[in-house]
């Protein structure tokens, strides 16, 4: 205002000099009454702010209350909203009973598997949502979906062993076996049919409704018959084949158990590769076992059955024990690089094992029983039965090397000597650093150590005569110092074993050479080399001792080569080794003969140089 009235003081001052004075007055005038309508319209606008301002208040004391109400209304209305969502959400699930009911209870044949595990999966998963509810009203529904669960797991454990029952027939172990085919195994096609349904069973149907999955125990009721109907017939034929007349020595291969073993292996082995594509690595081991209790324990009847057929033959068939004893644990050390499993097999041998050491000692004790049931030696003095026996056991004993080496660490050296009792026999432990090939040369020693002394003391108890008893002894240590080096025995046994016979044959041969020693006794003239060697001559009793030499020479030398060529020799090498032995009289004698041809009437010389070499050569 002030501003203005200054302002009007200015235009006076400034226009007194220019203008008139009655125009400005009138523009004061008109600016006057400007201004004072300007101030009354101010004072009024001041008043309605006033007003305004005091209204204002007023209406937001009357609001509040109401945007208060508001805003509990809106959360009101949006729990509403909530709780009625959650409703229709538990709604849902309760109605799945009534849309998946129908096509579970129809089961996977007729809908189809893929739907059918749809349908269940549905109702899975409402289960899990009304157990998450935790609602009272929701637990019919849930007991009503846990029932749909079961009996849809009821229906895929149907379909799980129809669908393994179709590829569980038995099957022919020999087709595969002798063609050298493996066994058969799932296709791909079944394997994933089988591992849907697994898995749906144990994992999914399972974590819901805490329902335990029988897939494994359904896999082994079905395919454990399998396995024990397609080996049964094999079972059958290994006890069968110890059914035989003849008493003879059993033959490696002859019994069943080979052909049984590898097959058992072999199907085994084509079912775990099903168990390792169907089921989790951490169940291979449970059902595997599942699968294969049945077969295994067959097998260890027909392992047990075999047992007592060899205790009751052991003379005949103590080398069945070291073959079945091969050829299992052949097959569990093959099995075990697969299937990590070897203690069934172990067990199963338990009781063969210790038959099959215990024979050991049987075999000492029965060759001496042989010896002391021998009544008389052969006419001829040619080989015994009892040497001919004992080196063909002793031979076979060769043919199982690997087992027998094993026996041996397990019984000790030199136990073999210990009485045979199969009541009392034992595993015995095992010594880590024991060497079973020279244990197994130990043993063959012995043996024939024990068969040449039973041959000694009944050449003398029977046959008396020396010479009788040395040609006896020689026919029967050649023979088997001959059996041993043309077999196997000769890569078994050690050097000093061999040494060992061949001074048993030595002194045979010494025997035998007694008589010709004897003989050779007569060319014995050191006396008269002597006397001769001076220059003198023959005294007539020196000639008559030359002629008694010759003489007693004659008789002694006729009778050992009548008898030598009437002596049986059944190898040739024999007489052609005594042959050998005999000719050291022709130096002698030669020697002999020429010092005295020429004092001696030739009426008392029988043979010169020459025919003396041709009756040797004869020999």
């Amino acid at each position: 205002m002030q501003s203005s009235n200054q302002y009007l003081s200015n235009i006076k001052q400034g226009t007194m000099k220019g203008l008139r004075m009655d125009e400005l007055s009138a523009e004061v005038e008109v600016l006057e009454s400007k201004l004072s309508k300007t101030a009354d319209l101010t004072n009024k606008i001041a008043l309605s702010l006033k007003k305004l301002s005091a209204s204002a208040q007023q209406v937001e004391q009357a609001v509040k209350p109401i945007y208060s109400k508001t805003q509990s209304l809106t959360v009101l209305s949006s729990n509403i909203d909530d709780a009625i969502s959650a409703i229709e959400r538990v709604r849902q699930p309760s109605d799945a009973v009534s849309k998946e009911e129908g096509t579970i209870r129809r089961g996977p044949q007729k809908v189809g598997l893929s739907a059918y595990l749809a349908s269940l999966k549905r109702v899975n998963e409402g289960l899990t949502m009304l157990k998450k509810s935790n609602l009272r009203s929701s637990q019919k529904a849930v007991q009503q979906m846990t029932g749909l669960l079961k009996a849809g797991s009821l229906q895929l454990e149907d379909l799980f062993r129809q669908s393994l029952a179709e590829d569980s027939q038995p099957v022919e172990p020999l087709h595969y076996i002798t063609k050298e085919l493996p066994f058969p195994t799932f296709s791909s096609q079944k394997i994933n049919t089988l591992a849907v349904l697994n898995d749906f069973l144990s994992s999914t149907l399972a974590t819901a409704s805490g329902l335990q999955s029988n897939a494994t125990t359904i896999y082994a009721e079905v395919r454990g018959p399998y396995i024990t109907a397609s080996l049964s017939s094999l079972a059958l034929a290994t006890i069968n084949t110890t059914r035989r007349t003849a008493t003879s020595t059993y033959e490696r291969g002859s019994n069943g158990v080979g052909m049984y073993t590898n097959s058992l292996e072999a199907i085994f082995d084509a079912e775990y590769e099903n168990i390792c594509h169907l089921f989790p690595s951490t169940s291979w081991s449970t059902v595997y076992h599942g699968t294969t209790s049945g077969a295994m324990a067959v097998f260890k009847r027909t392992i047990q059955d075999l047992n007592t057929f060899i205790t009751r033959n052991m003379s005949t068939d103590m080398f069945l024990a070291y073959e079945v004893i091969e050829c299992v644990q052949d097959a569990s050390q093959r099995l075990k690089g697969k299937t990590g499993e070897q203690r069934e097999f172990t067990d199963a041998l338990k009781p063969i094992r210790q038959t099959a050491q215990g024979s050991f000692s049987f075999m000492i004790e029965d060759l001496k029983r042989q010896g002391q049931a021998m009544v008389t030696t052969p006419a001829d003095n040619s080989v015994a039965e009892l040497t001919k026996d004992t080196m063909n056991r002793i031979q076979k004993v060769a043919e199982y090397q690997v087992s027998i080496s094993g026996l041996l660490v397990a019984l000790g050296d030199g136990n073999w000597k210990r009485p045979y009792d199969p009541q009392s026999m034992t595993l015995s432990n095992f010594d880590v650093g024991a060497d079973g090939a020279l244990l197994l040369s130990h043993f063959l020693l012995d043996a024939v150590d024990h068969l040449i002394t039973e041959l000694e003391q009944k050449a003398q108890a029977v046959l008396k005569k020396k010479s009788n008893i040395a040609v006896f002894m020689v026919n029967n240590v050649a023979y088997i110092e001959s059996h041993i080096r043309r077999s196997d025995l000769s890569k078994i046994m050690t050097a000093t074993s061999l040494s060992k016979v061949e001074r048993w044959r030595k002194d045979a041969v010494k025997m035998y050479m007694e008589g010709w020693k004897e003989c050779a006794a007569f060319l014995m003239d050191v006396t008269y080399t002597a006397k001769q060697a001076g220059g003198k001559g023959l005294s007539g009793k020196e000639k008559e001792g030359v002629k008694d030499k010759f003489k007693n020479f004659n008789i002694a030398f006729d009778e050992l080569v009548q008898k030598h060529k009437g002596y049986n020799f059944p190898d040739k090498e024999v007489r052609t080794m005594l042959s050998k032995e005999i000719g050291f009289i022709g130096p002698l004698y030669g020697r002999f003969y020429d010092k005295y041809k020429d004092t001696i009437n030739p009426k008392h010389v029988k043979y010169d140089r020459q025919s003396l070499e041709a009756v040797l050569a004869g020999l």
